[in-house]
């Protein structure tokens, strides 16, 4: 990596750019320490990566836009910048996307019996913590979407812990709810 000795610090060349086909670079900037102690557990594999993933299931009842909806979330992603973040190769900067086209895929479950769609929530639920996050291509937030009645809709949202925590995502709960 060069860098221009009149390039601010908190400038940096990027040498890896895992937005390339999708996004540009908007900054990069470091990771705090408790990033980089997530990421290096993260680099064991398997189950260690997957003890970091949070997940929170919301059911929403009565007359649902489910395209509103799904703009309300993507709004979240232009609003948060670590929800466009990847890491890269050395866990030591974090890559901020311009912008996140996320993929929002719709369930629509209203044929099943109710036995059947509590159970594919539970499957959709558990999968949502079970698919391990790609730290260097991201994203590192998904959201799905269930429809499990015409007057209820289940919506998935997952992150990773090292761009979301509980705290984080109370606030985009607050924000979602507003921007719907």
């Amino acid at each position: 990596m060069n860098m221009d000795t009149h390039t601010p610090a908190a400038a940096t060349e990027v040498d890896y750019d895992p937005f390339a086909e999708s996004a540009p670079v908007a900054r990069v900037v470091p990771t705090t320490e408790a990033q980089r102690e997530i990421w290096l557990a993260c680099q064991l594999g398997g189950d260690a990566t997957l003890a970091y993933n949070e997940s929170v299931t919301l059911h929403l009842h009565g007359a649902v836009d489910l395209q509103h909806l799904s703009e309300a979330v993507r709004s979240l992603t232009d609003r948060h910048d670590a929800l466009r973040a990847t890491l890269s190769a050395d866990g030591q900067q974090l890559l901020i996307a311009e912008h996140l086209a996320l993929d929002i895929p719709l369930d629509d479950l209203r044929s099943l019996s109710p036995d059947q769609r509590d159970s594919a929530l539970r499957q959709a639920a558990s999968q949502a913590v079970a698919l391990p996050f790609d730290l260097q291509q991201g994203p590192p937030f998904r959201a799905r979407l269930l429809q499990l009645a015409d007057d209820h809709v289940a919506l998935l949202l997952s992150a990773h812990h090292i761009v979301c925590d509980g705290w984080s995502f109370g606030v985009q709960l607050s924000e979602l709810d507003k921007l719907y």
